[in-house]
């Protein structure tokens, strides 16, 4: 695992506008803190004060990550999505064991990321267009194997008149039972490193959540 950028402490703050569904949503935060080793990550996903009136979604990850060793310490996630609302507060041990909600179970807990801890790694990844990448990814109660395919994206084209240069990576499969305990990830990063998220897609059973940064 790499230290970010080299230094001990560091400190971002990234923007989105969140779309849901086909609904334009709310905004969400994502602050990455890096200080003594460790990675401190708040990712939070807010509906507008005209959706909240009608429908809510209030979404939050906080979480502890040790970099050198790549393990998750603590992952709280709070999920608030219409009626439906779910909480989970997960210490994962030393000794291959986690907890959630105070209940324990065994479990590898090795190389485990949660989304703002994956965002984190893949920001000082060197890509190359073509590969393939695993992840175990945790999601509230449970983990799931990720595999995302790296694509290069080198600019604007008839397609995309706008669009910039970048690193596209997406899911290799995308099955109903796949989707039954765990999320699916895709993402734009940014060409240049840290590579910084541009686009990010959390498909969900509960809906489709996608979050595109603001840029000033």
């Amino acid at each position: 695992m790499l230290l970010f950028m080299g230094v001990a402490a560091f400190g971002q703050n990234y923007s989105f506008k969140v779309k849901y569904g086909l609904i334009q949503a709310g905004k969400a935060k994502l602050v990455l803190t890096v200080k003594d080793g460790y990675l401190e990550s708040r990712l939070n996903i807010e509906s507008s004060p005209w959706l909240a009136n009608l429908w809510t979604l209030s979404d939050s990850i906080w979480s502890f990550y040790e970099i050198e060793s790549g393990q998750l310490k603590r992952h709280v996630k709070a999920i608030h999505e219409g009626s439906y609302q779910r909480h989970y507060e997960v210490i994962f041990k030393d000794s291959n064991q986690v907890s959630i909600n105070g209940r324990e179970r065994d479990l590898d807990t090795r190389g485990l990321l949660d989304i703002p801890s994956l965002l984190f790694e893949l920001s000082n990844t060197e890509f190359t267009s073509g590969d393939t990448l695993h992840f175990r990814l945790w999601d509230g109660q449970g983990y799931g194997v990720l595999e995302l395919l790296v694509e290069k994206i080198s600019g604007p084209s008839l397609f995309r008149p706008f669009g910039e240069p970048g690193w596209k990576l997406t899911p290799l499969s995308s099955t109903k039972k796949s989707r039954e305990n765990r999320i699916q990830l895709a993402l734009m990063l940014s060409d240049t490193m840290p590579h910084t998220p541009l686009k990010i897609e959390i498909d969900t059973k509960y809906g489709a959540v996608v979050m595109r940064l603001i840029t000033h």
